[in-house]
């Protein structure tokens, strides 16, 4: 894709993020308004944004290229896991916060800004290989996650099965299940999840700007573990993952752009 295009959508999704800045700063939304907002956005309106990628839609992705997304999935969490090690090594945070950084860099804000993120640059066929990610992601995040949230040397509890059952990960499997058996439904249906999915777009990037809004920036600069964290997030990450994507060329860019 050209990179001008790129970069007028992602001003756009800028400027959304500042009009929520600015709606929390007048008084517009409050925190408890945020909540909320983040609530809807999760629980409703990225699942329909997930859906709507794939309904009745004409794609024309062939099983080769949906292998080496899976194998990317892979790879992708390996490899944040590999340099969220390196990272703790590096900043030292301490004992006490080692696990929460390392937890930080492995499981990136994947479906809140993701999944708007990718459908806004790359168009709404891309979605369906952000719902592979999302199932990867719950299945990691509620096993490995889990373990490193109660400590290495902490009870381990068991496999929480009942909290891989949310909105997020039942519309990916069913939109990858609706993909592969490229089934058509009604076109009202289609219509409202497409109405509903767009309303995320711009909701999702002003929530982000509200979040901002109400974060002690200050206290923020001044931890050197949290500037040493966004640095290494941005270029490491980043840098890391590129060799990764280049060697399968004809995953289309959608994947490779939700590592960063």
């Amino acid at each position: 894709m050209n990179v001008s295009i790129i970069a007028n959508q992602m001003m756009v999704l800028f400027l959304m993020m500042v009009a929520g800045y600015g709606a929390y700063r007048r008084g517009m939304v409050s925190r408890e308004g945020t909540k909320s907002l983040s609530s809807l956005i999760v629980n409703i309106l990225n699942p329909c944004l997930i859906l709507s990628g794939v309904m009745n839609k004409e794609v024309t992705y062939g099983p080769r290229l949906i292998l080496e997304n899976l194998l990317l999935v892979f790879l992708m969490f390996a490899l944040l896991i590999a340099l969220s090690l390196l990272f703790v090594r590096l900043a030292r945070p301490g004992k006490d916060r080692e696990n929460t950084y390392r937890l930080m860099v492995i499981f990136p804000n994947l479906g809140f800004m993701g999944i708007p993120l990718i459908t806004s640059v790359y168009g709404q066929a891309s979605v369906i290989f952000v719902a592979f990610y999302i199932v990867g992601y719950n299945l990691l995040i509620y096993s490995y996650g889990i373990l490193l949230s109660t400590g290495k040397g902490g009870r381990t509890e068991r496999f929480p099965l009942r909290r891989l059952i949310n909105p997020g990960m039942g519309a990916s499997v069913l939109a990858i299940l609706i993909f592969a058996l490229r089934l058509r439904l009604p076109e009202a249906v289609g219509s409202f999840f497409g109405y509903m999915g767009n309303a995320a777009v711009a909701l999702s990037m002003m929530t982000v700007g509200m979040t901002v809004a109400q974060a002690d920036l200050k206290s923020i600069f001044m931890d050197r573990c949290q500037l040493g964290f966004t640095a290494f997030s941005c270029c490491w990450c980043r840098s890391s993952a590129f060799p990764f994507f280049t060697c399968c060329p004809s995953i289309p860019c959608p994947t490779a752009f939700l590592f960063s």
